[in-house]
């Protein structure tokens, strides 16, 4: 029995030509590289000298426009007071890592200077960092035997053989992680930091925050014990070898932590001396000097820095080969490029926000990849943005990247000039500059903010945080990645579904479990799927279909229906289908034909429905039961079924128009159509209420 389908006609032209998989994906592949041919050959037409210039060194925009009476001044600052702090910051984040302090002041000089000429953000501080110090020293401490013994890696003594190829392979890591980075960008796979969530991310650095902050302890106290991974590991043997107290080394680095805190607090609570914590490290190293000098405390106990080279770094290229030991070495390069490269964007990114102008996440991370090569090329390990240094730079006013550049200056001076000052820099002032800076990172009002507004991240960010504290850096990243990965799983595998309820005598539907008043049809069930339908969810997908039509079956049989008629799905929210999905829609459309249920599909992608039509699927359900809207679906259910009420059979519709409001769902105001039977089989919309709709709502 055919009837007329009202409704929007479907728009099937868009859909039209089953052509096989294989020639549409080919098609696309070709549309791609003409389109990316064309847009190269406008672009080869259209640049100018300038342009081709900028490519290649991008600073060139920024210095073409720079306005020197309103920048000069800003940058000049940012960049000397960034340099003051870098200093002290390098050099302890360098011991860190366990090479010498002058590594660190590398990392601070020709990546910085290299990174102001082709990075895109304005305002971020590149340089040594702790968790990536951290990282590598727990790293390449593992491939290198004998290097667990070395206490001061600027005088390692009997152990300087072994120290010379822990800083071959450091130098190796940066080259590696410089290699990645640089693909990374050329390859525009910077989307992989996305699987990285902030609660995984922020848990893992305050975990790791503790580790660096317990590593440190031991240059207060003033002995010398093992390095260790995990916390626990840690307080052991600081317990064990309590023996070796040095109350000088406490007093002084106690105090150079009281100092710098201090300067903190005074820093938050009076806008006008914001610069102090900024200029804290180097303060407090001054101090700490002047004092070494004047009481002659190297000679007294208080152990100190000793030697640094003088002088520019000399090259290292021939270090990058030949590489013992790849395997370890490209994973732990992987890692390392990885939480650099999501720490370095994350700032990056909201340092543009913040000042208003467009970040090129390419360029951005390419200028990191060239930065790192010509860290490795002269003696430097892996660098990347500092959260520290970057707000500093930030709140000091820097304007453009040369704030960066007279930065990397400042270093190239110390080192030229000021390294025998700092060969006086005492282990505990540079392990307070470290426990203070990493206090910041320690981000436990996240955690609170988490557990009040998302339990799931909330219990996200304590795994990340427990692993790292007690299972160590390079197991905590893992879980922490792990978890990550497993979320993505999670929700991708157990997707969102809703049963949809008329919203007001409206043609709008929507889950009844928001809408507790949503009107109902007995007898017709409309369910959203509100994921990709594909291998990983099709099986959560059916079972939440087999509840949906329990509970509606229990729904109608309570309004006088005694089957289900009809399921509708919504596929809005499906952008697009496997093989598997289409199998899926298959073999439900058999099973409900099986039982006398009608599918019903609205508003499919056009990228769907030609995957349907190729696979067979839409001439199995018949192109009159897919719909534009579902009100349109539920009219003509309600239409069939008052035709098999009054002894008709199940209808097939064929086309109506038809206006915004169906005759059959007519106002309050209004009479309906076959208003005796609106209250049974094939009567109006009933409102499920709120049993019926948390039954229904899931």
């Amino acid at each position: 029995m055919a009837t007329k389908k009202e409704g929007i006609l479907f728009p099937w032209h868009h859909g039209t030509g089953a052509q096989p998989s294989y020639v549409e994906e080919l098609d696309g592949l070709k549309n791609w590289v003409e389109k990316t041919r064309d847009s190269g050959s406008k672009a080869f037409r259209e640049f100018t000298p300038f342009d081709w210039a900028a490519l290649f060194l991008p600073c060139l925009r920024w210095l073409r426009t720079y306005r020197v009476k309103e920048w000069l001044l800003w940058d000049l600052l940012a960049g000397v007071s960034v340099g003051f702090m870098i200093i002290p910051q390098s050099m302890s984040y360098a011991n860190i890592a366990g090479v010498p302090s002058v590594y660190g002041l590398y990392g601070a000089f020709l990546p910085l200077a290299v990174y102001a000429l082709l990075g895109s953000s304005k305002q971020l501080g590149v340089g040594p960092v702790a968790v990536t110090s951290l990282l590598i020293g727990n790293g390449i401490r593992a491939m290198v035997p004998g290097s667990e013994n070395i206490d001061n890696p600027n005088n390692p003594g009997e152990f300087a053989g072994v120290q010379d190829i822990y800083n071959h392979k450091v130098i190796q890591v940066a080259f590696l992680v410089a290699c990645m980075y640089t693909g990374v960008g050329a390859l525009r796979l910077g989307f992989i930091v996305r699987f990285l969530s902030h609660s995984v991310i922020t848990g893992f650095t305050s975990g790791a925050a503790v580790i660096i902050g317990m590593s440190q302890v031991r240059y207060i106290l003033g002995y010398k014990v093992p390095r260790m991974d995990s916390l626990h590991e840690i307080i052991e043997v600081l317990v064990a070898g309590r023996a070796g107290f040095k109350w000088k080394e406490c007093v002084m680095g106690l105090a150079m932590l009281g100092f710098l805190i201090g300067l903190k607090v005074i820093s938050k609570r009076v806008k006008k001396l914001h610069w102090l914590a900024a200029l804290g490290p180097i303060m407090a190293c001054a101090i700490s000097i002047i004092a070494v000098v004047a009481g002659k405390l190297d000679r007294r106990g208080i152990k100190v820095v000793e030697k640094i080279p003088q002088g520019l770094p000399s090259p290292t290229i021939g270090w990058w080969a030949p590489v013992n030991n790849l395997g370890p070495m490209l994973g732990l390069s992987a890692v390392v490029m990885l939480v650099d490269l999501l720490e370095s964007t994350s700032i990056a990114r909201a340092l543009a926000r913040k000042n208003g102008y467009e970040l090129s996440y390419n360029q951005e991370i390419v200028g990191l990849g060239i930065a790192n090569f010509a860290g490795a090329m002269f003696n430097s390990y892996t660098t990347t943005g500092s959260f520290s240094r970057s707000a500093v730079n930030n709140s000091s006013g820097a304007k453009t990247q040369l704030a960066g550049f007279i930065t990397s200056m400042v270093v190239m001076f110390v080192l030229l000039f000021l390294t025998k000052v700092f060969e006086l820099l005492p282990y505990n002032t540079m392990a307070a500059i470290i426990i203070a800076g990493v206090m910041g990172l320690v981000e436990f009002d996240t955690a609170i903010y988490l557990m009040k507004t998302h339990l799931r991240d909330f219990a996200v960010w304590l795994v990340a945080f427990l692993a790292t504290l007690f299972l160590g850096i390079e197991l905590g990243l893992a879980a922490a990645i792990g978890l990550a990965l497993l979320i993505v799983i999670f929700e991708s595998a157990f997707p969102h579904t809703a049963v949809l309820g008329r919203v007001d005598r409206t043609t709008v539907y929507r889950n009844v479990e928001q809408y507790p008043g949503a009107e109902m049809v007995p007898g017709v069930l409309v369910v959203r799927l509100d994921a990709p339908v594909y291998f990983a969810n099709v099986q959560w997908m059916e079972d939440k279909l087999v509840a949906y039509e329990a509970e509606a079956l229990r729904f109608a049989r309570a309004n006088g229906i005694d089957r289900v008629e009809y399921i509708i799905l919504d596929l809005t929210p499906v952008p697009h289908m496997d093989s598997m999905g289409a199998h899926f829609l298959e073999e439900l459309h058999q099973s409900y034909k099986a039982r006398g249920i009608q599918l019903i599909l609205t508003n499919p992608s056009p990228r769907v429905v030609r995957l349907m039509e190729r696979s067979g699927l839409i001439a199995k359900i018949g192109r009159d039961w897919i719909f534009v809207r579902v009100h349109d679906a539920v009219v003509n259910c309600q239409r069939s079924l008052m035709q098999m009420e009054a002894g008709g059979s199940l209808a097939t519709p064929t086309w109506q128009p038809m206006g915004m409001v169906s005759p059959v769902f007519q106002s309050e105001g209004g009479a309906e159509p076959n208003g005796a039977a609106a209250g049974s089989r094939g009567g109006g919309p009933v409102a499920p209420g709120a049993a019926a709709g948390a039954s229904l709502g899931l």
